[in-house]
């Protein structure tokens, strides 16, 4: 069942032990949520043959976890906000109104955390193959739901982050789709978040973090059983404190395929982002379905304000994803300079995985590519897994990790 793979997913990426594979089998990534989502992804198709390659590698003490609500339904503390209407590319939006709600974070200890280091994935950079990316783009044809950005938008945004700057500080949020399918991901973050961030602080000790918690489902008119649409945990210093506000979620209903990330990425504005130049803003979004086709427009503008806010996007796609979300994915990745994160089939774990529309890709395990996603925002530079992290190579990069693709161009692995 589909809800297996968040967890583990999410365990996986802060942990990093055992090996997987070489080869991975066609299979359509399909499955049903835990609430009764159902859903018909992409195709999980890999490349037999696969080759060995080597990488190359180069606050605010306050915490509002388990604390206070406003405008909205929800449980297990921070702030929750209930169910918006369709909102044009520009404008604001507004809906239902549900009660709020002041209880504290349920207890941590209740949440049977999953193994650790687990879950593969890869990384994929479209700015850094942007003629590729613009190929990809061109190619899709019209897809039910398409947030609709312009040529011009994307770019703009590229012409933003050929060079990026140096940063000490980082804040970092997650934000995760909470339905049924999604009950893995959670364990996960429960079993290893403390071994991404002391990775981070052994790595750069001189950098403080502070991380923060979206968590959304879907509207009630879609899904009426949810407790509560989106909610916040504002940022926090305290690494315990936030392993166990991230451990007391739960992930339950969802109803039909589609959810509603466009309010989970919108609901970042209200964060207490730092605004110093030093400090390094990203969201890692995990999902495993899209947004609502009648939501399009509203998904652009939360994207559009995410970019504007200077937050940049590291996407993680799990099993069911489909197209759609793997075209909005790697559009707000591009547009707000973060990088497009999947998860594989190699770990084992859930339904097949959607391989991405890319020629090449190395896969290691979710932690390293987490860890390798600060490092870069941090250092401004580009840093390649190491070798032995590697665990299977797709394509067919040269030694200088170049691939070929069908027109007779090359893309920069990464």
């Amino acid at each position: 069942m589909r809800n297996a793979w968040l967890g583990l997913i999410i365990v996986s990426a802060l942990g990093c032990s055992s090996s997987a594979g070489t080869s991975n089998t066609s299979a359509s990534a399909s499955g049903s949520d835990t609430g009764g989502k159902s859903s018909s992804g992409g195709t999980s198709a890999g490349t037999t043959g696969d080759s060995a390659a080597t990488g190359s590698t180069s606050g605010d003490p306050t915490s509002s976890f388990g604390g206070g609500s406003s405008g909205g339904t929800g449980t297990g503390g921070g702030t929750s906000t209930s169910a918006p209407g369709t909102a044009g590319p520009t404008g604001s939006s507004s809906g239902e109104t549900a009660a709020a709600s002041d209880a504290s974070a349920p207890d941590a200890s209740t949440v049977a955390p999953s193994e650790a280091g687990i879950l593969t994935a890869g990384i994929w950079d479209d700015g850094l193959n942007y003629d590729f990316f613009s190929s990809y783009l061109a190619g899709r044809g019209q897809i039910d739901g398409d947030p609709g950005f312009a040529t011009s938008d994307y770019d703009a945004a590229h012409g933003l982050f050929t060079t990026r700057s140096v940063h000490t500080s980082i804040d970092a949020t997650l934000v995760i789709d909470t339905t049924g399918s999604m009950g893995d991901e959670l364990s996960y973050l429960t079993a290893e978040f403390a071994n991404i961030t002391a990775a981070i602080a052994a790595k750069f000790p001189g950098s403080d973090q502070r991380w923060a918690l979206v968590v959304y489902r879907d509207t009630p008119d879609t899904d009426p059983g949810d407790d509560y649409v989106v909610k916040h945990y504002d940022f926090t210093t305290n690494m315990a404190d936030f392993a166990k506000t991230v451990g007391a979620q739960d992930a339950n209903n969802g109803g039909d395929y589609p959810e509603s990330p466009e309010l989970g990425l919108e609901e970042m504005q209200k964060l207490s982002w730092r605004t110093d130049a030093s400090v390094a803003k990203l969201a890692f979004w995990v999902a495993d379905a899209p947004q609502h086709d009648y939501r399009a427009a509203a998904m652009k503008k939360a994207i559009s304000d995410t970019a504007a806010s200077g937050i940049h996007v590291y996407p993680v796609s799990g099993s069911g994803t489909d197209d759609l979300l793997e075209l909005t994915m790697r559009s707000a990745a591009e547009l707000t300079g973060g990088r497009y994160m999947f998860l594989t089939d190699d770990s084992g774990v859930g339904d097949p995985h959607k391989v991405p529309e890319i020629p090449c890709f190395f896969v290691t395990k979710l932690a390293k590519d987490l860890v390798r996603a600060v490092s870069m925002e941090l250092t401004a530079t580009y840093i390649g897994p190491e070798a032995s992290d590697i665990i299977r190579t797709v394509g067919s990069p040269s030694s200088a990790g170049q691939c070929p693709v069908q027109d007779g161009g090359t893309v920069q692995i990464f």
